[in-house]
């Protein structure tokens, strides 16, 4: 028992057998007024002291419940170490799993493959490429689960132009596209070996280099080709390849051919005219007349195509300024074919130049 309590019950044993006491006084001394009336003064004073020491005990009682009943450094440590609810680990443990085997498909963009690639630790942009198939084998595997779900790599890896060729002679420097269409750039690069050119591309979304070789009638000895930029004239996120030809007995200045690549049917393959020649497209100024040679993306019809112009002066210029020449030839890319749109809309005209005179406005990625 507490010490404060027993006190507590002492002192009100004690005032109870004062007030006896008294009683019995004043029974026994009833004819003796005076007496009684000190007793009874006498009495009220140890009342008062009794009384006084009861409110003292009970103060510090009430101290003493208020420090029992304050939780401890060492209740509080219990209370923060108290172990994880184990629903919730066995919660997360099926959310993970449910996200590894679900059903993806390749180069899927979407809010499900953002969170798989974050359960699994690595760079989430939405995208399911190689880097995303790699990581989700391991994890599956890691965890005794089937891999069948996992989508497949749509193209087989080509033969490397080494094995294929033989030694590579020289490497340009690579530009960056996205020619696979995944949103990670891939680089573009020219390739010799020996006499002979080869452009190759070290795709992303299979992991793989794809190679074809360089359309364009010179030699390495008699040109150099150089991958310029990237466009996407159909706007359907595969970047198409711009590859430049600088043959060595043209002058400087003159526009130069370009041939467009694409990487369609997992090949690397060169755009062609309807009637399956490599379509070349010559860019730049031309050296005699003076003429533009561009490019123009536009929409027609809700249709992205892409215009491609030869403007040139015409005549004797009138009060210092020519009179051009607008040749536009609308073209829509299907597949690797470079189709002439045929339409009212884009016309040939003769008018005075623009001031400035117009140039390339394709989006542009090199």
């Amino acid at each position: 028992m507490n010490p404060r309590s027993i006190r507590f019950q002492s002192a009100t044993i004690v005032i109870a057998m004062l007030f006896v006491g008294s009683g019995c006084s004043s029974g026994s001394n009833s004819s003796a007024e005076d007496a009684l009336r000190a007793e009874l003064a006498e009495t009220k004073a140890q009342l008062d002291q009794a009384q006084q020491v009861i409110a003292t005990l009970q103060a510090g009682d009430d101290a003493e419940t208020t420090e029992d009943d304050a939780p401890s450094d060492e209740d509080e440590n219990d209370l923060e170490e108290e172990p994880e609810d184990e629903n919730t680990e066995e919660q997360s443990d099926e959310a993970l799993e449910t996200l590894l085997t679900g059903t993806y498909t390749w180069l899927e963009q979407s809010d499900t493959v953002t969170d798989l690639q974050e359960a699994l630790g690595i760079e989430a942009d939405g995208w399911y490429g190689n880097d995303t198939r790699d990581a989700h084998i391991a994890a599956l595997e890691e965890r005794e689960l089937a891999i069948d779900t996992v989508p497949e790599k749509p193209c087989p890896a080509q033969s490397s132009l080494e094995e294929a060729v033989g030694s590579v002679t020289s490497n340009g420097d690579p530009i960056l596209i996205d020619i696979d269409g995944d949103g990670t750039m891939d680089e573009a690069a020219v390739v010799t070996i020996e006499d002979a050119v080869y452009i190759t591309v070290a795709t992303s979304f299979n992991g793989s280099t794809v190679w074809v070789e360089a359309t364009g009638v010179e030699a390495a000895s008699e040109a150099t080709y150089v991958p310029q930029f990237g466009t996407d004239i159909n706007e359907d996120g595969f970047h198409e390849l711009w590859v430049k030809t600088i043959p060595v007995s043209e002058p400087t200045g003159e526009a130069r051919s370009h041939y467009v690549y694409v990487l369609i049917d997992c090949a690397l393959q060169v755009v062609a005219d309807s009637g399956g020649s490599p379509y070349p497209l010559p860019r730049g100024e031309m050296f005699e007349t003076g003429g533009l040679l561009y490019i123009d993306c536009v929409t027609l019809d809700e249709e992205p195509i892409m215009v491609y112009h030869e403007d040139y002066p015409i005549g004797e210029p009138e009060d210092g300024d020519y009179i051009w020449a607008y040749v536009p030839t609308p073209l829509r890319l299907v597949g690797t074919t470079l189709e002439v749109v045929n339409t009212n809309e884009i016309k040939r005209d003769i008018a005075p130049a623009p001031d400035p005179l117009p140039s390339d406005d394709c989006p542009k990625w090199s």
